[in-house]
């Protein structure tokens, strides 16, 4: 069974790759696909040099021929929303894509908090029960590391959006597009780039990194790499692991309590608590679980997972303790043993339901070795990555474990501009309205750095779309970490880049969201609010609907005696402090030693003073990340942080 899975996949990639002469269009279009309305159309594509090409959409047609190289691209006039529409491809074979809507493309990239999926978000059980818009489509691009650019990408196909389709969407581009849909009353289609724990630097055009001088550190580090770190980079590695021989540890020194978990003499891939064993092929299309044999100690069965992986490939074996994936008691066990040779490494995983956001309990990783070696998992050292929601580990509650297989580079860094090549580059050639971009949490310690590497990154993508200064919408990061307190703070510095850039770069803008976060989950689940504020700042300047789309930003200071009079741009209908008294405002002298600030509404400013700070030079507002803050104007947008002094900040350039 398990080998006929991968020559489906097999099957599938050949009847699907372009292996006789006819035309051939890249993944992004298919049926149910959504084109830019009101722009000129670009549909492009390859065949046999020469082959006449027509392409016939509503009442237009266009015509051409394959180039020397067999490239051809056809342009056709502007068109109104609307829709479904048939779109036809002519050569030497017709191609026929349906149910094309005409309407407002946006890109949506970043990572793990834009990839965070609807069905996990405040209210997303119940909002998904409603999601059905047929007039929003979503196409998710597969992750694709490259180091050169790509021309396409992998297969991957539009989507409607309906109950059964909208769960696994990026909550923060549903709500965009929910939003978008309602009020232009046009179809909407949402591209989404996006790959979790990434750096921006990864999203960034190589030229522009090799121009700023301050972001050639990053490239530099890349250039210092080990070779096989570069090499997996470029070429899918192999990997091959044997597995034997699972048994429950009762107690950490008694080596007589064990308990046989799994050991494939029987055949089954099973477990004798009742559960299975599974694997994931999506995540890791060239590879294979099988049970061979003999097992270890020349006789029985044992299980491997064999194949190739490449630097967006994930294989993982998951054993479940109970058929239905119901959790099971393990409190009268101290760890889990077993045996593995090969050639790679690994890392064990427990499966713990109250776990919402990937950060379980895990080990660190290990290297296979050439000859059986046995592997005590004791559950007192397991921890968690620290960067999602603390949980205690249930261990009367566990539905399984997982071994999460890689080759023997393990977790390497990624190159620079790899995604932008592997995930954005394919991407160019169609048009689009503008981006929504959620990314930040893997650049804080290089906040200072951040500056120039988002103005490089939107630069880059402007020119490799070649569609002038299209609008950038940023989502600020929110409340996370430390509690209030004086001085620095990392995730504020990355907000300031975040508001600098949108700021100072042309027709760029900022849902801030400092007041929807959570001080101990890197993935706050309160998404609608972030989709609703970008969508509110894209119908207020793109689509150029008169509301107030901003809470305020910090525009100058006046220093007025013993008190710092603030002033702000988007005041909307005026300035107001939610459940109180203004907070999260501290000032300094020409100490640069801070000190909690009484602040006061006067009109559309704020007065700052504190009485041990006579002469004061600089304020801060919601400076930490995760401050106490309640500025808000009356439409209900929150003020974003912000600093009046450039004094050095918390930072780490090099890194």
């Amino acid at each position: 069974m398990k080998k006929s899975r991968i020559f489906v996949y097999f099957l599938f990639f050949v009847l699907v790759s372009p292996l006789s002469a006819e035309p051939v269009l890249p993944h992004l279009f298919s049926d149910h696909m959504v084109i830019q309305r009101e722009t000129e159309i670009r549909i492009w594509g390859r065949a046999d040099p020469g082959e006449g090409i027509s392409v016939s959409l509503r009442n237009e047609t266009g015509q051409t021929t394959a180039d020397a190289d067999g490239r051809w691209k056809i342009t056709l006039p502007a068109m109104r929303a609307g829709g479904p529409f048939t779109l036809t491809v002519q050569g030497k074979k017709r191609i026929v894509f349906r149910d094309v809507m005409l309407g407002e493309v946006w890109v949506a990239s970043g990572q793990s908090n834009m990839t965070y999926a609807l069905s996990g978000a405040t209210g997303g059980e119940k909002e998904i029960l409603h999601a059905i818009y047929p007039g929003i489509r979503f196409f998710t691009v597969p992750r694709k590391i490259a180091i050169e650019p790509q021309t396409d990408t992998l297969p991957a196909a539009w989507e409607v959006c309906s109950p059964g389709t909208s769960k696994s969407f990026s909550a923060v581009s549903y709500y965009f597009a929910r939003d978008l849909h309602k009020a232009l009353g046009v179809p909407i289609g949402v591209i989404l780039s996006a790959w979790p724990g990434t750096a921006g630097e990864e999203w960034t055009d190589p030229e522009s990194l090799g121009r700023e001088p301050i972001l050639k550190p990053i490239v530099e580090r890349w250039d210092a790499s080990a070779a096989d770190v570069k090499s997996y980079a470029a070429h899918p590695a192999e990997f091959s692991m044997e597995f034997d021989d699972f048994e429950l540890l009762r107690a950490e020194n008694d080596s007589q309590g064990a308990l046989n978990l799994s050991n494939f003499d029987d055949a089954a891939a099973q477990t004798s608590t009742g559960g299975d064993w599974t694997y994931d092929w999506q995540g890791a299309p060239e590879s294979m679980f099988e049970l061979f044999t003999p097992g270890r100690g020349g006789k029985g069965l044992a299980a491997r997972v064999k194949g190739t992986l490449d630097g967006a490939s994930s294989s993982r074996i998951k054993a479940s303790f109970k058929q239905d994936n119901s959790p099971y008691d393990l409190s009268s066990f101290a760890g889990i043993r077993f045996w593995v040779r090969g050639n790679g490494s690994f890392q064990f995983q427990t499966l713990q339901p109250t776990i919402q956001d990937w950060d379980d309990y895990s080990t660190g990783t290990y290297e296979a070795t050439a000859e059986w070696e046995q592997v005590p998992i004791w559950f007192k050292d397991l921890k968690q990555a620290g960067w999602g929601v603390y949980e205690p580990l249930t261990l009367n509650a566990l539905t399984g474990f997982a071994i999460i297989n890689m080759t023997t580079v393990g977790d390497p860094m990624r190159p620079p501009a790899g995604l932008y090549q592997g995930m954005i580059t394919p991407l160019e050639p169609y048009r689009i309205r503008g981006v929504v971009w959620y990314q930040g949490e893997g650049n804080t310690w290089r906040a200072y750095q951040y500056r120039a590497l988002l103005p490089a990154l939107i630069a880059g993508w402007r020119n490799g779309w070649k569609e002038g200064n299209f609008p950038f919408l940023i989502v600020q990061l929110p409340n996370h970490g430390e509690s209030p307190e004086l001085g620095d703070s990392i995730w504020a510095g990355l907000r300031e880049a975040q508001l600098l850039t949108a700021k100072s770069v042309r027709n760029t803008g900022l849902a801030v969201t400092i007041d929807v976060g959570d001080p101990h989950n890197l993935h706050p689940p309160r998404k609608e609010e972030i989709g609703h504020r970008l969508a509110v700042w894209a119908l207020g300047t793109t689509y150029g609907e008169k509301i107030v789309y901003s809470g305020p930003f910090y525009e100058s200071m006046q220093i007025i005696g013993k008190e710092i009079r603030i002033h702000f741009s988007h005041l909307g209908a005026g300035l107001e402090a939610r459940g109180g008294a203004l907070k999260g405002f501290s000032i300094a002298g020409d100490d640069r030693k801070f000190h909690w600030a009484n602040a006061r509404i006067e009109g559309d400013s704020i007065v700052v003073s504190n009485p041990d700070v006579v002469s004061p030079v600089a304020v801060r507002y919601a400076w930490a990340g995760s401050p106490e803050c309640n500025l808000y104007n009356k439409e209900g947008f929150p003020a974003s942080p912000f600093r009046t002094d450039d004094w050095p900040i918390a930072s780490s350039e090099d890194r």
